[in-house]
């Protein structure tokens, strides 16, 4: 069902628990909860019900001609009568919510960044190699990071998955869980992408402004999945290394403190 339909439906419902429909709309409202099944399976309270009830409001089932519907299918409209009335207002708050928790979603998404940028990932010093393995592999990830700059995402992923099983050394382990988790991330798979920019973080080896972007990332992703409290402590992180992302990270911060409540709507600049 489009929106534009969802939202006429609700208008029409909130007229009618209003006293506000006339008999034949009310008839065609009854017509529209028969063909739609799935506003049934949204019954999950009685709100109004009752008050509902005693308004006595029975549909009319005649034809234009005010001939009567036969008996089996007024017996059958009947019988969903109290049922329908409890969907109706089931439906307004059901729906209601969802198109809020839509709102906030919508919200979180344009807090997030939408996308990271391909230079933030990392290729290897090949100079930096001593051994003829760790050679091999740094080559593997610039390889690999040219995929990337290609377009050629699902093929890099693939690769860089691959590394994750050939005993890279902690700088390469850098290297390939940013990439995965920038990958990730551009492809909408925020949950797989947090987990490779946690890994990043935990390394010990890390440098600070590696650790650092990816705070910002794993907050971004958090704050993508809906964990506002999770995003908020990876964003506080990026915010007390008085990084690049500094700036950002305080007015993301802010936001979301007051979204968790922390701090009172007026105290925020």
């Amino acid at each position: 069902m489009t929106d534009q339909k969802t939202i006429r439906i609700l208008q029409t419902i909130e007229k009618y628990i209003n006293g506000e429909l006339s008999q034949p709309e009310i008839d065609d409202l009854w017509v529209e909860f028969l063909q739609n099944p799935e506003y049934y399976r949204l019954f999950e309270t009685e709100l109004h019900l009752k008050s509902l009830i005693k308004e006595g409001v029975k549909p009319n089932f005649t034809h234009d001609d005010d001939s009567e519907v036969n008996e089996p299918a007024v017996s059958y409209l009947y019988s969903y009568k109290i049922w329908a009335i409890a969907a109706a207002a089931a439906l307004l708050i059901t729906i209601g919510l969802q198109f809020f928790a839509m709102d906030e979603q919508q919200t979180r998404q344009q807090w997030a960044i939408t996308s990271i940028d391909k230079t933030e990932m990392l290729g290897a010093d090949l100079y930096r190699s001593d051994e003829h393995d760790a050679a091999i592999l740094d080559i593997a990830i610039n390889e690999a990071l040219a995929l990337a700059y290609d377009d050629e995402t699902i093929l890099a992923i693939e690769r860089f998955r691959e590394m994750q099983t050939l005993s890279p050394t902690q700088q390469q382990r850098i290297r390939i869980e940013m990439n995965l988790g920038i990958l990730l991330y551009n492809i909408t798979a925020y949950e797989s992408a947090a987990v490779h920019f946690q890994s990043v973080t935990e390394i010990e080896e890390a440098d600070d402004n590696f650790i650092e972007k990816s705070y910002w990332f794993l907050g971004n992703a958090y704050l993508n999945m809906g964990n506002m409290t999770n995003a908020r402590e990876a964003v506080f992180e990026v915010y007390t290394m008085n990084g690049r992302f500094q700036d950002p990270a305080l007015t993301l911060l802010k936001k979301l403190d007051l979204q968790l409540g922390n701090i009172p709507p007026d105290e925020v600049q």
